[in-house]
């Protein structure tokens, strides 16, 4: 567990550093090149170590998991997954909902919490679903949110389609990356 909860810290820290604009000092201090590649690294190595921790991480039962939790989770998952296309590319989808990365990971967090309950997966899936509620609520008192223009509707139609072909290949694939499958 031990491996799990330091992938969960170093991931979260670093994402921390623009919340309280010290990825500003440390990118002058030390280049922005530079800044972004240690940042890039401490990144991989804290989801590595997230991977590798939770493939170690012995069952711990908290609690029985809701019996809706995994229809729920399985249900909104297309919805999440076109959520963190959106964040990513132009489309109007962002015009509506204001931080669909962090709204998509919240969702995504939250309703894995309720098809598991054991003690590795509250670890992983509350920290993601913390921080982005942490990271909404400092995005909008920071003024950092900036609107998006109206773009063509065809960005929608490929954002959903997209997200709507990922969605199936990770529902495909899921117990291969997981060892809990869907079908």
């Amino acid at each position: 567990m031990i491996v799990l909860v330091l992938g969960v810290l170093l991931f979260f820290g670093i994402h921390m550093l623009p919340a309280f604009s010290l990825n500003t000092r440390l990118s002058t201090k030390f280049g922005e090149g530079r800044y972004k590649a240690a940042f890039s690294i401490a990144s991989f190595v804290g989801i590595g170590l997230m991977i590798y921790g939770f493939s170690l991480a012995e069952f711990v039962s908290l609690w029985t998991p809701m019996s809706w939790g995994r229809s729920l989770t399985i249900g909104l998952m297309p919805i999440v997954v076109i959520l963190l296309c959106a964040a990513d590319s132009p489309n109007n989808i962002k015009r509506f909902v204001r931080h669909p990365m962090l709204i998509g990971i919240t969702l995504w967090g939250g309703t894995h919490l309720a098809a598991n309950g054991d003690l590795a997966s509250t670890i992983l899936f509350a920290s993601f679903a913390v921080f982005s509620l942490l990271d909404i609520v400092l995005v909008e008192t920071s003024g950092r949110f900036k609107p998006k223009e109206p773009v063509s509707f065809g960005w929608d139609i490929g954002v959903i389609v997209g997200g709507l072909v990922l969605y199936a290949v990770l529902y495909y694939f899921h117990g291969s990356f997981t060892g809990m499958p869907l079908r």
